[in-house]
C-alpha cells in the first residue's frame, strides 16, 4: 500500500505517529488530536515547513500509528516512545540531561546568580528548576542584571570601580557601600517571586516597561516585555513543580461525546487508571475501579520534580487546568462522596465536552 493511500484510510482521532526510515527504524514520534489532518500536512506541497520537517520528509519511507482517545493520552504517550526509541528527529523530550536549573547562593557578601545543570547541594541558597529552555533561563539572568545595572565585572568589591560601572550596567557593587546591599535586596526579592512569596519585583517591571512605553521608548519597552516574559516562564514551571510535589490524587473526566466519557486517576505523575466509560454506564463498577485502583496504588514519597519527570509534570498541569476535562483532588472526604461526583460527570450536567 502506498504512503497516500494508507493516510486516506488514517481516522480523524486523537493519536501518536511514528515515522520510519527505508531500514523501518523509527525517526521521529509525534501526536495529534486529528491523526488524518496532521501526517497530511508532512505531505503537502508548502514553503512554511521548517528546515527540520523538509529533511525529515526526504527520510520518511512508511508510518505506524497509535489511537488514543484523547489528546491528553496522546500526548503521554509520545513522551513515553519518545524516551524509549530516542528517535533523531525528536529533540525536544529526550535530552533531559540538557535541563537547567538557576540557582541563588550567597558567596561572600554577594548573592550570586547562575545556570547549572544539577541543582546545589548546600543549604546556604536556592535552586530553581529543571527547566527545559536554558534561553528562557539565561534571558531572566539577563534582564534582571540589565534592568537593576547587576552585570558588574569586578564583584570583588575592592572599591575600584568596573568598566560597566563607567558605561551604566553596574551600579556601583564593586565600589562596595549601599550598592552591595542593593544587590541583595534585589536578589531576594527575585528568589521571592519563584518561591512564589511576593511579586513585586515583577511589579516594577511591569511598571517601568509601562513608563517607557508612554515616554515613546517602545524599542527598550518591548525589551522589557521579553524580559518579563522569561520571567513568567520561568514561574509558570514553578507552578507546575509545586503542584507536582504535592503528591495528589486526581479523579479526572474528559467528555468525548454524547456517549462516552474517559475517566482518569492521576497520582502525581502517574496515570493509574483509565477507562472508557458509556453515559449511563453503572456507577458502582466504576467505584468499583476507582476505589481497587486507589487501594492498590503503592504509595508515592514525596519529592522534588526531577528532570526525568517534569515533561510528564507539565503535560498532566496542562491538561487539569485546561477546559477539556473536569477533576477532583482525591481527599479523604471527596473518595466518601464519589457516587456523587461520578453521577454529576456521567450525567454530563459539569462534564465538558471535546470540541
Amino acid at each position: 500500500m502506498s504512503l497516500s493511500e494508507k493516510i486516506k484510510q488514517l481516522p480523524p482521532t486523537p493519536g501518536v505517529y511514528l515515522m520510519k526510515d527505508a531500514l523501518g527504524q523509527v525517526i521521529y514520534v509525534g501526536k495529534s488530536k486529528r491523526l488524518r489532518h496532521r501526517v497530511q500536512s508532512y505531505f503537502r506541497i508548502t514553503s512554511n515547513h521548517s528546515t527540520k520537517i523538509r529533511k525529515l520528509i526526504t527520510h520518511i519511507h512508511d508510518f505506524d500509528i497509535i489511537k488514543t482517545d484523547t489528546e491528553f493520552e496522546a500526548l503521554l504517550l509520545e513522551w513515553q516512545l519518545i524516551q524509549e526509541i530516542r528517535p533523531t528527529y525528536n529533540r525536544q523530550m529526550k535530552t533531559p540531561e540538557a535541563f537547567t536549573y538557576l540557582t541563588v547562593k550567597k558567596v561572600g557578601k554577594l548573592y550570586r546568580m547562575r545556570m547549572s545543570t544539577h541543582p546545589l547541594q548546600e543549604s546556604n541558597g536556592w535552586s530553581f528548576g529543571p527547566y527545559s529552555s536554558k534561553k528562557a533561563v539565561n534571558r531572566a539572568i539577563q534582564g534582571l542584571k540589565e534592568m537593576y545595572q547587576l552585570e558588574c565585572s569586578n564583584p570583588a568589591i575592592n572599591g575600584s570601580p568596573c568598566l560597566n560601572y563607567s558605561i551604566g550596567l553596574c551600579r556601583g557593587i564593586c565600589l562596595g557601600g549601599k550598592a552591595v546591599d542593593e544587590h541583595n535586596e534585589i536578589l531576594r526579592k527575585f528568589t521571592s517571586l519563584l518561591l512564589g512569596k511576593n511579586n513585586q519585583l515583577l511589579m516594577e517591571m511591569q511598571a517601568e516597561m509601562e513608563r517607557l512605553s508612554q515616554a515613546l521608548d517602545f524599542e527598550k519597552a518591548a525589551t522589557y516585555r521579553n524580559y518579563i516574559q522569561a520571567f513568567l516562564s520561568l514561574l509558570q514551571k514553578e507552578e507546575v513543580m509545586d503542584f507536582t510535589e504535592g503528591n495528589h490524587q486526581f479523579l479526572v473526566a474528559e467528555k468525548l461525546d454524547n456517549d462516552n466519557v474517559k475517566i482518569f486517576v492521576i497520582w502525581r505523575t502517574d496515570v493509574l487508571f483509565s477507562k472508557l466509560y458509556k453515559q449511563g454506564a453503572n456507577l458502582e463498577e466504576i467505584e468499583v475501579d476507582v476505589l481497587h485502583t486507589l487501594h492498590r496504588a503503592t504509595p508515592i514519597q514525596p519529592e522534588q520534580v526531577g528532570r526525568y519527570e517534569i515533561d510528564k509534570a507539565q503535560i498532566i498541569y496542562s491538561y487539569l487546568r485546561s477546559d477539556k476535562c473536569q477533576y477532583k483532588l482525591l481527599t479523604k472526604e471527596e473518595i466518601q462522596s464519589l457516587g456523587e461526583i461520578l453521577v454529576d460527570w456521567l450525567s454530563c450536567r459539569s462534564c465538558p465536552e471535546r470540541e
